[in-house]
């Protein structure tokens, strides 16, 4: 300390104590002992811990040692249920004429010229329209929108929606009733009558390129329309296998989950609804969204979407405890291999170097979680009775 008349530590212990906050020195010394003795503390006593703890004095005199309380939530004790010879179905991953047609498709309509006609709306079309929607006599403005375009035959404001406005005319009106799905994307109007009144304003009709090796050759490295369509196929099949793959995983994980008992701890509940928070985030960011925009678009406050994730968050905390608890049970390993390859895929993806991810704190604890919940999710599959159909 910088005393007026002491040079630095030359002050008497009784001048230094008049010029100190004696509190505040305590509670920073008291901090820093707790620091550094509450991992030896967890490694001596065995503890799991799975947040910060709550400490607190229960006495403390000069001169004397000190006793202190430590609170800490810790892992749960898992129940495991039935996790091996569990019985599942995986989808075949054989490619339908039908799915290269569609993505063919698909991609014709990328290329597709639009020209305004003046005949009456037909499927696949685009159609602007104003539409005016109510739900039990009362106007709903998330059911309605003026100069809208919608591509006749994709239903995308309802089921049957679109068959109500084909063969109509620019200018032409119409009024029907739909009852929406039970799985309506907006959750308030699911399983309602829905009144809608719409006007087509105008009717567009797009000329599709023809699909031929010219057009293979300028959207493609291929030559021909058979080479073209074999390669769909493959990256279609592949694409399913992945699917399969992660639905059958998801399958059997649920099951064992499904079987299994664990009391959740709240922290960890807290920490993954805050996980899903930032990935839903990420998600709105992609689309130029925010979490403020779609809270006011949903007319809900993040009290409500907390709770909305906790459920789902949940599931996946105990997901991943149950796998935890496969990995013990097992006694599944984790290699200094299995470190290296995920260190290098985790650099890879975050942009950072492997050694710059050396040295921050908890990579290789969170890297070792990581690969024994996949090891043993794994091991659940390869133990399972697989039916394909």
């Amino acid at each position: 300390m910088k005393i007026p008349g002491f040079r630095p530590g030359k002050a008497p212990e009784s001048v230094v104590r008049q010029n100190l906050n004696m509190e505040f020195a305590k509670e920073k010394a008291l901090d820093k002992v707790v620091n550094v003795l509450y991992p030896s503390i967890l490694k001596e006593a065995s503890i799991d811990p799975v947040d910060y703890p709550a400490w607190k004095m229960i006495s403390e005199e000069e001169g004397v040692k000190c006793v202190f309380s430590f609170e800490v939530e810790v892992m749960p004790e898992v129940t495991l249920g039935k996790y091996s010879g569990l019985k599942a179905e995986k989808k075949s991953s054989e490619v339908e004429d039908k799915e290269i047609d569609d993505y063919i498709r698909s991609v014709q309509e990328e290329g597709a010229k639009m020209s305004a006609v003046a005949r009456p709306v037909r499927s696949g079309d685009i159609a602007e329209l104003n539409v005016y929607g109510s739900v039990g006599g009362k106007p709903e403005p998330r059911l309605s929108q003026e100069r809208l375009p919608i591509l006749v035959g994709d239903n995308r404001i309802a089921p049957g929606f679109d068959s109500n406005i084909e063969n109509l005319e620019e200018g032409a009106s119409a009024e029907f009733s739909i009852m929406l799905p039970k799985d309506y994307y907006i959750k308030e109007f699911a399983g309602k009558e829905a009144l809608f009144k719409v006007t087509v304003l105008k009717v567009i009709e797009r000329l599709l390129p023809e699909f031929n090796d010219e057009f293979v050759k300028k959207i493609s490295s291929f030559e021909s329309v058979d080479a073209y369509r074999q390669d769909v196929r493959n990256r279609i099949e592949e694409f399913k296998k992945r699917k399969n793959e992660d639905e059958l995983k998801d399958s059997l994980l649920e099951q064992v989950s499904a079987s299994s008992k664990i009391d959740i701890p709240s922290a960890m509940l807290r920490r993954e609804t805050d996980a899903m928070l930032g990935e839903l985030e990420n998600n709105l960011k992609r689309q130029g969204l925010t979490v403020e925009s779609y809270l006011k678009s949903r007319r809900i406050e993040m009290d409500a979407l907390r709770r909305e994730l906790s459920g789902p968050a949940a599931s996946r905390v105990k997901a991943k405890l149950v796998l935890k608890a496969v990995a013990d049970k097992e006694k599944i390993e984790f290699t200094e291999d299995d470190f290296a390859a995920e260190l290098k895929l985790l650099a890879k993806d975050s942009g950072s170097s492997e050694a710059e991810l050396m040295n921050r704190e908890g990579v290789r604890e969170y890297i070792k979680d990581y690969v024994l919940r996949r090891k043993a999710l794994d091991f659940v599959v390869e133990n399972a009775k697989i039916k394909e159909k």
